[in-house]
């Protein structure tokens, strides 16, 4: 018990979560959310920042879920 807590916890350590594609797109998600706040609130500043963020980890969403299948073994029979 004590062994599967500390591995759980080693998630939430800077470093600890792996960027695999569902990770990144939980972040787009929450940027997302941030970008339609900062529109509404009209903090066109912060707005086009976090639109620069968003666009870098999409690219990266797309990159990394091509890599993910790439790595799949082929089903072929």
């Amino acid at each position: 018990m004590e062994q599967q807590s500390a591995t759980a916890r080693d998630k939430f350590k800077h470093g600890g979560l792996e960027p695999h594609s569902i990770n990144i797109l939980r972040l787009i998600s929450e940027l997302e959310g941030a970008y339609q706040l900062t529109k509404y609130m009209a903090f066109d500043d912060d707005n086009t920042i976090i639109n620069d963020m968003k666009q870098r980890y999409y690219k990266l969403y797309y990159q990394t879920v091509k890599q993910e299948k790439n790595a799949l073994p082929s089903n072929s029979s």
